[in-house]
């Protein structure tokens, strides 16, 4: 998670599309990195590179290793037991000067190189990176002679099928390999040449070109989206906008528009994220969820605070229903002469359908309904449940709460089976949400709508709940309404200081919340006094939104690890799988102790920021210890805060352990 954090905050991977890694990460069991190639969000060469150049050293493709000759005598030296582990592989041995070169996925593992230089009595050990996928690749070629892993990484397949929803079409840059160059979509092709890094001994390797792919009847190059045909120029045309961009911009636009509206602000970027959480974890194309999102940014476009109505507003009063029909099609109207994507069109003209039939403008029913129109209606009226007060039940509700509003109505206005795929997002029983802790609450005290503009995008799109004010008196009149993870706020204030906020909020309830400066306010004497009255930190302006969001997620991080009061959490194995449990916890970087019971079996897992440092079952301890705890499938678990810090007795990241674990338990049933 650390390249993901630093590619975000460096601006190499857009914020919003940080969720997304993580979601397939944990769906694929695979690393972040390897999240990012599937995708498509970076080509392999320029996040190795990356990598590269981070960790100073140099990278080695995926062709190159795939190509590689290697010495019998050097992969006898190493165990294939211990190149799994350590997801590592020699490539090179120089005897001369008695160094061993390998390639690994985790450049931070020193474990590498000490383990190398035990097995092959090297005097040192140069590690070069590469893909994780390769080199799992290369240990199945050279030590299983079983070269189809290679072949499905080098075709561009995936080897957990992931497919779009025609089951025929591989997802577009893994079936068949296409990559995007200069706003076209092209297809790579080998040819023989010696350019790039250079390679791992002395063979020739090729490398990739580009080539057009071929068209299909209709003249639509193969794999070309939906959104990115629309959004493409017009030969002859000097602006090409990519399909993310497009997205981003229209968030940023009507983020920006609904701040005049306190009640309603950063709705629609809200509604956008539980679209494509839903749109996820269904395995829509990308270019239905691009469409889907497109109407969700839209859908409140030209439509006044007076005249807002949802869907779950008109099936909770019918009487709002002429007040929907006259407003629904502004968003359409206004943009009539942009050609928007077909699935946006359709989900804003038909989200206030019903499931029964009895809905408007065409009375459609059941799946008649566009699947992004029942989306968007559940998520609409779901975020306005959570989010506004001023929505059909009169107040602002919990999750949970939502949910139960939205019940009664499965059937009836909701396609039940979106409200179902909703809950289980939101609560996931209610486990999840406990655990992942995922919308923090973030006040953010600033009298210039500019500076706080651009922070709040930022925030909101990663998933934060924000709220504005402009004073001290706002801040503390915010600050008693509701309960917030952080502050962020400017010392130069409307009627006062910052540092008399903090002083404030030292001095009654709020003691234990976090506050960080990000003020204009350079002076050393304000730095060392904000600090002196206990701020998490002091941030001088002008500094990148991407920073300060990346700050804020670490003290949030830093204030839950540190908190006493923590509340466990217990459950059963057979409800939640302890693989995923362990996923959880790792995302969510938590601190604690997991405690797992079958009968006489017992075993303990030390968590240090997501992470296990230590374990414990039965006799054994470290890492065969959490080998038998992934064991047990069923009994009861409990997990229970733990502030102390826990000493790294194991060495080995977590993911790898749970890969071993697997392989120990398929092992053991051939």
């Amino acid at each position: 998670m650390a390249t993901l954090d630093r590619l975000v905050v460096e601006g190499k991977l857009p914020p919003d599309r940080y969720d997304e890694v993580v979601i397939h990460a944990q769906r694929t069991q695979s690393t972040a990195e390897e999240a990012i190639l599937q995708l498509g969000l970076m080509s392999e060469a320029a996040l190795l590179k990356y990598l590269a150049g981070f960790y100073k050293t140099r990278f080695v493709s995926s062709e190159r290793l795939a190509k590689a000759a290697i010495d019998r005598g050097l992969l006898q030296k190493v165990p294939r037991k211990l190149a799994k582990r350590l997801t590592a592989f020699p490539i090179m041995y120089d005897a001369k000067s008695r160094m061993v070169s390998v390639v690994a996925a985790d450049m931070t593992d020193e474990d590498v190189r000490q383990q190398m230089t035990f097995a092959t009595g090297a005097r040192g050990v140069h590690v070069y990176v590469a893909r994780e996928g390769a080199i799992r690749a290369a240990i199945a070629k050279h030590y299983d002679q079983d070269n189809r892993p290679f072949d499905m990484l080098l075709s561009g397949a995936s080897s957990r099928e992931v497919r779009s929803s025609r089951e025929s079409d591989p997802v577009p840059g893994w079936g068949q390999v296409f990559e995007d160059k200069d706003g076209l979509l092209v297809r790579r092709r080998r040819k023989q040449s010696l350019e790039a890094e250079q390679p791992a001994n002395d063979q020739a390797i090729e490398y990739e070109v580009d080539e057009p792919p071929p068209e299909t009847e209709s003249g639509i190059s193969a794999g070309e989206t939906l959104i990115e045909q629309l959004s493409a120029p017009e030969e002859g045309g000097d602006l090409a906008v990519d399909p993310e961009v497009y997205l981003e911009t229209l968030s940023v636009l009507v983020t920006l528009m609904e701040q005049l509206n306190p009640h309603r602000g950063a709705h629609s970027m809200r509604v956008a994220r539980v679209c494509k959480q839903v749109c996820e974890r269904i395995r829509l194309s990308k270019a239905q969820v691009q469409g889907i999102l497109v109407a969700a940014y839209l859908h409140d476009l030209g439509v006044s605070t007076d005249s807002h109505s949802t869907p779950f507003d008109v099936a909770h009063d019918e009487a709002k229903q002429e007040n929907a029909r006259r407003f629904y099609s502004a968003p359409i109207r206004i943009l009539e002469t942009v050609e928007l994507p077909k699935t946006a069109v359709d989900a804003l003209r038909h989200r206030f359908e019903r499931f029964d039939g009895k809905g408007f403008p065409e009375r459609l029913t059941g799946k008649d309904i566009p699947l992004g129109a029942r989306i968007l209606a559940i998520a609409e009226s779901y975020v306005d449940l959570t989010q506004s007060k001023n929505n059909a039940l009169g107040q602002r509700v919990s999750a949970e709460q939502a949910c139960d509003a939205l019940e009664p109505h499965k059937g009836t206005s909701f396609d039940p089976a979106v409200v179902d795929w909703l809950r289980h997002i939101v609560l996931d029983d209610g486990l999840n949400a406990q655990i992942m802790s995922e919308r923090h609450r973030v006040l953010i005290v600033d009298p210039e709508p500019e500076e706080t503009a651009v922070l709040e995008v930022q925030l909101a799109g990663q998933g934060y709940d924000v709220i504005i004010e402009r004073s001290i008196k706002g801040a503390l009149r915010s600050l008693e309404a509701d309960a917030f993870d952080l502050v962020v706020s400017e010392v130069n204030l409307a009627d006062g200081q910052g540092f008399e906020l903090l002083e404030l909020m030292r001095k009654n309830a709020h003691a234990k919340t976090p506050l960080m400066f990000v003020t204009s306010d350079r002076a050393q004497s304000s730095i060392n006094f904000g600090l002196e009255l206990g701020a998490a930190d002091y941030v001088v302006k002008p500094t990148s939104a991407a920073v300060v969001a990346a700050k804020v997620g670490r003290i949030i991080a830093n204030s839950r690890a540190q908190s006493a009061g923590g509340r466990g959490i217990s459950g059963s194995l057979q409800e939640m799988a302890l693989p995923d449990l362990i996923q959880m916890i790792a995302n969510g970087r938590k601190n604690g102790i997991l405690r797992v019971r079958n009968g006489a079996s017992e075993g303990e897992l030390m968590f240090q920021d997501g992470a296990i440092h230590d374990a414990r079952f039965g006799q054994l301890c470290g890492a065969e210890a959490v080998y038998g705890v992934l064991r047990l499938t069923d009994g009861d678990f409990a997990l229970e805060p733990q502030t102390e810090p826990v000493a790294d007795s194991i060495g080995i990241p977590t993911h790898h352990l749970l890969l071993e674990a697997m392989r120990r338990l398929d092992e053991e049933q051939r």
